[in-house]
C-alpha cells in the first residue's frame, strides 16, 4: 500500500480480523496463546537511581511515596531493549516523566540491568548494573536548539533549583522521547523516538553520528520544526515499535496511533509499519489493524524474515487492565491488502503460574498501563518488561509507585526464529 491510498477502505480480511473471538486465534494459527507459562519473574525497585548522577524532576511534584526533585537520576521507564547474550538485559529510557514540558532535567540514557531467573518463591531480584552512556550529539548533526545549547538560556521560567548547564551538548527528554531500540551488526544503536517521530543513530557511546532522520508526511505536537505547520499525529503516538531485518539491512519503525489522514479515512484501528534501508524511507508502508482505536502499540520486533512480534495493550492499569496482549504477525502481506495477518500469541492478563514464580496468584497477570519490551531469548521463551512511568502508581498499588517488572515466558509452540535475532548474535 503507497502512501497515497490512505483513503483505501478496511479490508474485507482486516474486518474479519476485528471480529475474532477476544481470547482466541484464528484458524489455523501456528500458536497455542492459552498455553503460555511464566518461567521466571523478578523486579528493580522504582526508587532505583544512578549514583552520582545529576538531580531530577525539578519541573514535576512527584507523589507522597516519592517527592520531586530527586537527588538523581531514576533508572526507570524502560521503553526499549536488548538481550547481549550474557543474562544482562540493555534498557532504553523513554523521555523521563511523561512530557516534553517536565523532562528537561531528565538525561537521555542506556542501562545495562541483570534479572534474577531463577528464584522460586516469587522474590527475584533485578540488579541495576550500569549506565552505559547518556545521548548526546558533540557533532551538531541536530540543527535546531536542544535544551543544554541554547533552549534552556531561552526559557523564560526556571523552576526554584535548578539552573542552566554549560553547552555539554548531552541529550533530555525535552529533546526527544525514546521508545524503541535494536542493535545492528556494526555495534551502532537505532533508536525510534516520538517528538518527530525520528530515527536516531547512536555510536557505542552514545553520540549521534548523523542527523536524526524525520517520517516522511508525519508530525507530531512536538516536532521541534513544526512551525505553523499542523500536526498530523497526536502526541506520544510516535515510534513505539522499532524492527530490524536479521541480517541487519532494513529497520521497520512502527508508529503507536493512527495519523490523522487514516482517522479520517475511517482507519483508525491502523498502525503504519514502515521500511527504511540505508536512511531511506520506502514509498510503502503495511497496516497493522488494532482490536480497538482505543488501544495503542506496546513493542515490536522481527521473529524471522516475515514474522514478527507486537504488543497491543488497551491504557487500563490495576483493576482496570483488561487487554495487554502479544501477537505474533505474518508481514508478507501474500493477499496484498495492505494488512499484516495477526494471531494472538499471549495474553498477558492470563498466564499459567503454577509454580508461583510471582507473588500476584496463578494465572499471572501484568496489568501495568504501558508494556514496552519485548524479548526473544529462545524459540520457546520470551521476556517482557514494564515501562514503570515512573514515579506512576496504579499497576500493583494504588498508593506504592510501579516497579519494573521483569517476566520470562515459556510459549507451548516454538517460534521460528532465525538465529541472528537471538541474544549473543
Amino acid at each position: 500500500m503507497t502512501l497515497g491510498l490512505r483513503a483505501l477502505a478496511l479490508s474485507s480480511l482486516a474486518l474479519a480480523a476485528a471480529a475474532l473471538p477476544a481470547h482466541a486465534a484464528p484458524e489455523g494459527s501456528p500458536v497455542a496463546p492459552d498455553e503460555a507459562t511464566l518461567s521466571a519473574w523478578s523486579v528493580l525497585p522504582a526508587a532505583t537511581y544512578v549514583a552520582d548522577s545529576e538531580p531530577s524532576g525539578h519541573w514535576t511534584s512527584g507523589n507522597a511515596g516519592v517527592p520531586a526533585p530527586y537527588a538523581a537520576q531514576p533508572v526507570q521507564g524502560f521503553s526499549g531493549t536488548h538481550a547481549p547474550g550474557d543474562g544482562s538485559f540493555l534498557v532504553l529510557s523513554d523521555n523521563g516523566f511523561g512530557a516534553k514540558a517536565n523532562s528537561a532535567d531528565f538525561l537521555l540514557s542506556l542501562h545495562r540491568i541483570t534479572p534474577e531467573t531463577d528464584a522460586a518463591d516469587g522474590d527475584g531480584e533485578t540488579t541495576y548494573d550500569e549506565t552505559l552512556f547518556t545521548f548526546s550529539d558533540p557533532h551538531h548533526h541536530i540543527p535546531w536548539p536542544i535544551w543544554r545549547d541554547g533552549a534552556c538560556a531561552d526559557a523564560e521560567d526556571l523552576p526554584a533549583g535548578y539552573a542552566c548547564t554549560d553547552a555539554d551538548r548531552v541529550l533530555t527528554g525535552w529533546d526527544f522521547d525514546p521508545e524503541s531500540l535494536q542493535v545492528a551488526d556494526d555495534g551502532t544503536f537505532w533508536v525510534g523516538e516520538e517528538f518527530g517521530p525520528f530515527l536516531l543513530h547512536l555510536d557505542a557511546t552514545g553520540e549521534l553520528i548523523e542527523p536524526p532522520i524525520p517520517t516522511p508526511g508525519v508530525m507530531s505536537p512536538s516536532h521541534p520544526t513544526l512551525g505553523d505547520a499542523v500536526p498530523n499525529l497526536a502526541s506520544s503516538k510516535g515510534f513505539e515499535g522499532l524492527a530490524i531485518s536479521p541480517n541487519g539491512t532494513t529497520l521497520r519503525p512502527m508508529l503507536e496511533g493512527a495519523t490523522a489522514e487514516d482517522k479520517a479515512a475511517g482507519l483508525d484501528h491502523d498502525l503504519r509499519i514502515y521500511t527504511v534501508r540505508n536512511g531511506a524511507y520506502s514509498d510503502e508502508f503495511l497496516r497493522y489493524e488494532m482490536e480497538s482505536p482505543a488501544h495503542a502499540l506496546g513493542d515490536f520486533i522481527q521473529v524471522n524474515n516475515h514474522e514478527a512480534l507486537v504488543i497491543e495493550r488497551d491504557n487500563g492499569a490495576g483493576a482496570k487492565a483488561v487487554f495487554k496482549r502479544i501477537y505474533l504477525v505474518d508481514l508478507r502481506d501474500t493477499d496484498e491488502d495492505g494488512y499484516v495477518e495477526k494471531w494472538l500469541l499471549v495474553d498477558l492478563m492470563d498466564v499459567a503460574n503454577p509454580a508461583g514464580l510471582s507473588p500476584y496468584g496463578d494465572p499471572f497477570t501484568f496489568p501495568f498501563f504501558t508494556i514496552e519490551d519485548v524479548e526473544i531469548l529462545d524459540a520457546r521463551t520470551i521476556a517482557v518488561m514494564n515501562d514503570n512511568n515512573f514515579p506512576a502508581v496504579g499497576g500493583r498499588s494504588s498508593t506504592e509507585p510501579d516497579q519494573n517488572e521483569y517476566v520470562e515466558i515459556t510459549l507451548a509452540e516454538p517460534l521460528k526464529v532465525d538465529r541472528r535475532l537471538l541474544p549473543g548474535r
